[in-house]
């Protein structure tokens, strides 16, 4: 049950079109370059309209989406468990264990359905119990076992009897003890003692179980026959038949059926709280019918376990998915400023100023000159085009320019003027939206010098769509100024023919107006030459809010 050394490669959280597109176009590059591991993409969040259009349009699987980076237990390397039947006597487990080198050992059905669970401890329990004469109408034992336990044969059996019951005897003592303490559905084990024998018969015991593979008289045989008694023949003295005899017990009389268990889906620090507490140190991995999977112990948690992740188009804890410091983060692609994402072992990071990761990614691909299928173009293409805004953005530069223009050689029927515009398009189809939809569209969190902001962006060329909800759109940002206590809530819709954006504000306006030199007045305030969120607007409160107890004197 190998681990498959997965990668999960993920953007940021409220994931926009260049976060997805990049992470399926990168996992499809490494999955190319590197047989180690199997990359999968993923996103953090639900699909924005815009990528969700991008997607269909190129007919590309939506990527699977992951809440917690926090380890489970289907991130360990996981073994097959070995495995014991109830119907198994005591003597095959001990074999098992010793042969395995284990101390504990699962019991399951024939549909391999957990049913059980038997450690040392509950065999020297049992052995404890046991102890001198032992009395079989608590725990009978299944004649099948008991016969396969010891190596022998059945030599009469006229009741067809199927399982053992009353209490067992060894006749080692004089003729008259020996039948002074026997009685009607007794069990004895004997020697070569034939006159006894007759006696034991006549006295009522159910069963004879005669050691050594003595020579049994005929006699006996007939006698044994008429009474209806039992008779075993041992190939074994009657001391190792006497410890066989109690190793037959079946497992389901003896075993635990309260079993420590945990799913595939278990978290890591859940499962180490189980394996603590359980009496047997380790814990039975079962799938929703309770059919077992693996056994973990405590031994399988001495080195670290963790989901490996490369996280594209973000580096900031704040924007990452949740879980990500608990994760293995193998490499960063990026392009926005350096965040405060830390790892413990040196990576690969490539963060570059270019306009979308989506560019990098691709230049990654041209670089190694690999045969970019049309539909991971037309990811890469659409990523670029998202994030510049059509190539309009003061992030464009001319890099993304030259990369756009190979990328949409390679895709048949389109231009980037006309691709653009569908694009743009279905980034603004706000139709039946709530507010608070609107608001995190496309959301980010930053933490800029002491303070905390969250701020959200929309493009738009038709501002009277957000006029027509903006009473509701300030009041879901009050909500979640309140919800995070973020210290400013900024909104801006972007609108690229007036070169420009329109921002809402709950929160510190002097943060807005210090930065920008503007009043805002009704929660409102028009940017000129504000486009990108990246480039114009974070750079500029960022310096001011590193700076705010100076700018303030």
């Amino acid at each position: 049950m190998e681990n498959k050394k997965e990668v999960f490669v993920i953007g940021h959280k409220n994931p926009d079109c260049d976060s997805v597109c990049a992470a399926i176009a990168y996992a499809y590059f490494k999955n190319r370059m590197d047989k180690r591991y199997r990359y999968i993409p993923a996103r953090a969040g639900e699909l924005n309209s815009e990528t969700r259009f991008v997607l269909d349009r190129f007919g590309i699987e939506y990527p699977m989406e992951i809440e917690s980076l926090t380890p489970t237990v289907s991130d360990m390397d996981l073994k097959r468990p070995i495995v014991a039947s109830p119907q198994d006597s005591l003597r095959d487990v001990t074999i098992l264990m010793k042969e395995n080198n284990i101390r504990t050992v699962p019991v399951v059905d024939e549909n391999r359905r957990l049913v059980g669970i038997i450690g040392l401890k509950d065999i020297a329990e049992h052995y404890i119990e046991t102890m001198g004469f032992c009395d079989l109408s608590r725990i009978p034992i299944d004649l099948n076992i008991l016969v396969d336990t010891l190596g022998g044969k059945i030599i009469t059996n006229p009741k067809g009897i199927k399982e053992l019951t009353g209490r067992i005897f060894i006749a080692a003592m004089q003729k008259t003890t020996v039948l002074s303490k026997i009685g009607p559905g007794d069990v004895v084990i004997i020697g070569d003692r034939t006159d006894v024998q007759m006696d034991l018969i006549k006295s009522g015991c159910s069963a004879l179980i005669i050691t050594g593979n003595s020579t049994i008289s005929q006699s006996v045989i007939e006698l044994a026959t008429r009474k209806g008694t039992l008779i075993i023949l041992s190939p074994h003295d009657t001391f190792t038949t006497a410890k066989l005899f109690d190793l037959s017990t079946p497992l389901h009389s003896i075993m635990s059926r309260e079993v420590p268990v945990a799913e595939l889906y278990t978290s890591i620090p859940e499962l180490k709280r189980k394996i603590m507490e359980s009496k047997y140190r380790c814990v039975l991995l079962v799938d929703g019918d309770r059919r077992l999977i693996s056994i973990i112990t405590r031994t399988d948690l001495l080195h670290p376990i963790r989901k490996r992740v490369i996280l594209v188009d973000h580096n900031e804890l704040s924007q990452a998915v949740d879980g990500v410091q608990e994760a293995e983060i193998i490499e960063i692609i990026d392009h926005h400023r350096v965040g405060d994402i830390s790892t413990l072992m040196p990576i690969m990071v490539h963060n570059e100023p270019v306009g979308s990761t989506c560019t990098i990614i691709a230049n990654f691909m041209l670089l190694h000159q690999m045969d970019i299928p049309q539909e991971i173009a037309g990811l890469l293409l659409s990523g670029i085009l998202s994030d510049t805004l059509i190539l309009t953005l003061s992030t464009t530069t001319e890099h993304d320019k030259r990369v756009a223009e190979e990328l949409v050689m390679i895709i048949d029927g389109i231009t980037i003027e006309d691709y653009g515009k569908e694009l743009l398009s279905a980034s603004v189809d706000i139709d039946g939206k709530s507010a608070r939809e609107i608001l995190l569209h496309d959301f980010k969190e930053y933490h800029l010098g002491d303070k905390k902001v969250g701020v959200g962006q929309i493009m738009t060329l038709d501002e009277s769509e957000i006029a027509a909800k903006e009473e509701e759109i300030m009041q879901e940002m009050a909500n979640l100024r309140d919800e995070k206590q973020y210290d400013l809530v900024a909104f801006l819709i972007t609108n690229p023919l007036k070169k420009g954006e329109t921002v809402f504000v709950k929160g510190d306006k002097r943060i807005i107006e210090k930065a920008f030199g503007v009043k805002v007045e009704g929660d409102k305030c028009f940017l000129h030459g504000t486009l990108s969120r990246k480039k114009d607007f974070i750079p500029a409160i960022g310096y001011f809010c590193s700076t705010w107890n100076k700018e303030l004197e």
